[in-house]
């Protein structure tokens, strides 16, 4: 009777286990902006087995990051246990969570399908507590063109701010540079931050700069329940900002439509420049270097213009890196281009010209600029000289003439048999002073082995093993220990054999 008992008192708990099974399919973000995470929960209230489903991706948008939780609460004596599963991804347009399946002590339960919706984040307007804006300069313009890019955000003289963040623009096919830091101004009933950038395209098309986004922080003290905190000694502000959470608000800026015309030929260069070459010198002796310095200033994307190598029949060439300075001036990119060529050779030649084809921003018209040639007149020419070649150290070219030397018509024999001798001599000398080094270190050796084994105490073999601290690993922690031992009253005990045999193994 009692086995019956029993066996009818499991099956109703399972039974009523599986009747009061809860399971639910909740949506942490029922709605969101374009570019945010959007997430969901799928909970099981039983304490039974549960089997939750294998999802990877929802209608093509792979999950991103998945966690899990579980809690068990006892209350009047009843069991209960909660176990839930999160999924966030992030969609881009409105999204239907199917139905899913969760298996709980064999038994399936199916979730309800939910939608997300994906919202266009609505641009802040003049009127409210904040506000954020991007104004171009232009909107139309030509590869290569700069466009001067303006982030304002604003916010009344009343209103409370206690974190700021603004994502920087970001868009494809343009090289975007920030300029300087913000800057503060008043407009009416409002404070205004200016963020400038330069926008440069890198190539023609349609372009739309989505809105920016920026969080504005709201600090909150968190009201403690326990009336302990409510003593004076906790009101100083150190607690002020233990207690404090912060309140993120979101806040879109406009969008921007920007049309960027290609530019003839597949240019990619635009402005105005000026080119000049120069040379340290024009008349050089043979195998000796002559550098010419190209330089390159004006407005527009400098930083596009791509390094010169110049090839000239029967001379050496080693071209530097360029290097650019550039500023914004006056709503301008301005810069200077500078890169030094060094030139080896063994007769005349001439530099070329050197030209920069680019699209020019008063003309409206592809224009290219020339340098003038340069002639460099080779002196002390000798016909019987070998290539030369230019190695660098640090990018400075270092010449290196590799030509042989006019033999002697004649040669002291006796000196070179002199200097022979001398050579021998010297190492026979060499030879013998390391050998007897080498008979007087194992001697050494030998002595401090049995200085070693006659050590009467640690003060001893402390001052015995100094003069060999740097000599092996073994030596340096004997001396840590016989130190220790004496200055600080320790007990370390030390292995005079092993300093013996490392010594006997020294003399081997």
């Amino acid at each position: 009777m009692k086995n019956n008992l029993g066996k009818i008192f499991i099956f109703c708990t399972f039974f009523l286990s599986a009747l009061f099974a809860d399971v639910k399919l909740t949506l942490n973000t029922p709605a969101i902006y374009a570019g945010e995470m959007a997430s969901f929960t799928i909970t099981s209230n039983s304490d039974g087995d549960v089997e939750f489903p294998e999802i990877n991706t929802i209608d093509s948008y792979n999950i991103i990051n998945r966690s899990s939780s579980s809690s068990t609460t006892i209350i009047n004596g009843n069991y209960s246990k909660k176990i839930s599963k999160t999924y966030s991804f992030a969609p881009t347009k409105d999204v239907i969570i199917p139905a899913f399946e969760v298996k709980v002590d064999g038994k399936t339960y199916t979730t309800n399908p939910q939608k997300i919706s994906v919202l266009q984040p609505s641009a802040s307007k003049d009127g409210e507590d904040f506000v954020i804006q991007i104004k171009a300069d232009k909107q139309e313009v030509k590869v290569g063109e700069s466009i001067n890019l303006d982030v304002m955000f604003k916010y009344k003289l009343d209103s409370q701010i206690d974190k700021l963040q603004i994502s920087d623009p970001k868009l494809e096919n343009f090289w975007i540079k920030k300029v300087g830091d913000a800057e503060k101004s008043s407009e009416n009933e409002y404070i205004v931050y200016t963020q400038k950038y330069l926008l440069f395209p890198q190539k023609s098309g349609e372009y739309d700069l989505k809105s920016l986004e920026a969080d504005v922080g709201k600090a909150f003290k968190q009201k403690m329940a326990n009336d302990f905190f409510n003593d004076p000694f906790f009101k100083d502000p150190f607690f002020d900002s233990i207690t404090s959470t912060i309140k993120w608000q979101k806040i879109y800026s406009n969008d921007l439509h920007i049309s960027v015309k290609s530019l003839p030929n597949n240019l990619e260069l635009f402005g105005d420049y000026t080119l000049k070459a120069t040379v340290d010198k024009t008349l050089v002796e043979a195998n000796q270097p002559v550098n010419l310095t190209i330089d390159i200033n004006g407005v527009g994307n400098i930083d596009d213009i791509q390094k010169f190598n110049l090839t000239i029949d029967n001379v050496v060439s080693y071209a530097d890196e360029p290097k650019i300075d550039s500023t914004f001036e006056d709503k301008e990119y301005k810069g200077d281009f500078s890169q030094k060529i060094a030139f080896v050779a063994q007769n005349d030649y001439t530099i070329p010209k050197i030209s920069l084809t680019y699209f020019d921003k008063n003309t409206n018209q592809v224009k290219t600029i020339y340098s003038e040639p340069i002639n460099i007149k080779v002196i002390n020419n000798n016909s019987n000289n070998t290539a030369v070649k230019i190695e660098t150290s640090n990018n400075t070219p270092i010449v290196s003439n590799n030509s042989e030397e006019t033999p002697k018509i004649k040669e002291d024999k006796n000196i070179n048999y002199i200097v022979l001798a001398l050579v021998v001599l010297v190492v026979i000398l060499a030879l013998l002073l390391l050998f007897r080094n080498k008979k007087t270190d194992k001697k050494v050796e030998k002595d401090i082995v049995q200085a070693i084994k006659k050590a009467k105490n640690d003060k001893e073999l402390f001052e015995l093993l100094l003069t060999y601290s740097k000599k092996s690993g073994i030596i340096t922690d004997t001396l840590n220990k016989l130190e220790e031992n004496l200055y600080k009253k320790t007990n370390h005990k030390i292995d005079k054999n092993e300093l013996m045999n490392f010594f006997e193994d020294e003399i081997m």
